[in-house]
Formats: C-alpha cells, sequence, structure tokens
C-alpha cells in the first residue's frame, strides 16, 4: 500500500480498471480506453518514484 496520496489514488484506480477488465464487463473499445488509462497511472507512478517524491511502504 502507498502512503503518498498522490501514488495511493492512482494505484487504486488501476486496481479498480484491473477488475473491469478481469470481469470481461467492457467491450473492446471499452476495455482498449480503460488499458491506455491503466497505463498513464503507472507512467505516472514511476514518474513519481523516479522523482523521489513518492513513498511506498508496502505493495501487496
Amino acid at each position: 500500500m502507498a502512503k503518498d496520496p498522490d501514488i495511493h489514488d492512482r494505484l487504486s484506480r488501476v486496481e479498480e480498471i484491473i477488475e473491469q477488465l478481469d470481469t470481461d464487463e467492457c467491450d473492446l473499445d471499452e476495455g482498449t480506453a480503460l488499458h491506455e488509462e491503466g497505463q498513464q497511472l503507472l507512467d505516472e507512478v514511476r514518474s513519481l518514484l523516479d522523482d523521489g517524491s513518492g513513498d511506498v511502504v508496502e505493495i501487496e
């Protein structure tokens, strides 16, 4: 779990996206949009961590 609220919010949204994709409750266009959103959020998290501004204490 991320201690930094900016990272936590992004990772929580990524988890929601993964759950949506796992349940097959979206069509191809929606799935593609969700995948792109997830990739963008993960890129933002990597950027925050690379900047040293993020603080991750535990990842499940």
